[in-house]
């Protein structure tokens, strides 16, 4: 009887090996699936998304480079008008910073809820502009919107772009708007409004400084900043990653507003 349940009690414990070597195989699985969360999220908190208004992008990419050298972290970029990356952002949008070419944007994701930190930030003052490159600058004048041979103006939709709104109230303001209205082309952003005239479906277009200072062209006049409603361009942080505080953090220091102001910017 006892060499019966010596051998019954080793079968018993043979039976229970193979089930302890899985439970130790599903264990050490577990472990690792848990390491790489981990590594995922660590790699997740040195990434920052941006959401940024279209006249900003090229100052952005500038930026960008400063500080992922600097930082040795990494910013995505994603671009449009205004008014499409707000609601973009209020759908859901996994955003983390929000720079917008307007200060209403800003505050009105802060009142839905939408922030972090509940606190905006002044990042730029934006110039408006006057392109016209079959022009020179000293043949310019307001008069000329309305000459019959300037048969398109192109403006970004002032629904969707602060810009397009700014060129709009420049445009009542002079007293013209009812005499070109006719002529307006739109764009989404600033940067189809340009696209109207360099392919030649627009003669004329209102857009901001930096536009221009892109690339070399003569054919432009700056608008006399009192002539127009300020451009004061916000940003808001969406999210709580350190990451985003520091890359705001950044662009207040003299080597971020160094580029910004020599990107066509008044600086905060």
């Amino acid at each position: 009887m006892v060499k019966f349940y010596l051998g019954k009690q080793r079968h018993i414990q043979e039976m229970k090996k193979p089930k302890q070597t899985l439970i130790t195989k599903l264990f050490g699985v577990l472990c690792g699936l848990i390491a790489l969360f981990h590594l995922g999220s660590a790699g997740a908190n040195q990434v920052i998304h941006v959401a940024v208004a279209s006249n900003f992008l090229s100052t952005l990419k500038q930026l960008k480079s400063e500080f992922e050298q600097a930082y040795n972290k990494e910013i995505l970029v994603s671009s449009g008008s205004t008014g499409k990356l707000f609601a973009q952002i209020s759908h859901g949008a996994p955003y983390d910073i929000f720079l917008s070419a307007d200060d209403v944007r800003p505050q009105q994701l802060q009142s839905l809820g939408l922030t972090h930190q509940n606190k905006a930030f002044t990042y730029a003052y934006g110039k408006l502009v006057v392109f016209h490159p079959n022009m020179t600058s000293s043949q310019f004048s307001v008069g000329e919107l309305t000459n019959k041979d300037v048969e398109h103006i192109a403006i970004a939709n002032p629904k969707l772009a602060p810009y397009g709104l700014a060129a709009k109230n420049w445009l009542l303001d002079k007293g013209i708007w009812p005499a070109i209205s006719r002529k307006i082309v739109m764009g989404e952003n600033i940067n189809q409004a340009m696209q109207y005239v360099k392919s030649g479906n627009a003669q004329i277009a209102i857009v901001a400084l930096s536009m221009v200072q892109q690339e070399p062209i003569s054919g432009f006049t700056e608008l006399d900043a009192n002539d127009y409603q300020p451009i004061r361009q916000q940003g808001v942080l969406l999210t709580n990653k350190p990451i985003a505080e520091e890359f705001v953090d950044f662009l207040s220091s003299k080597a971020a507003q160094s580029i910004i102001d020599q990107h066509g910017y008044g600086i905060p």
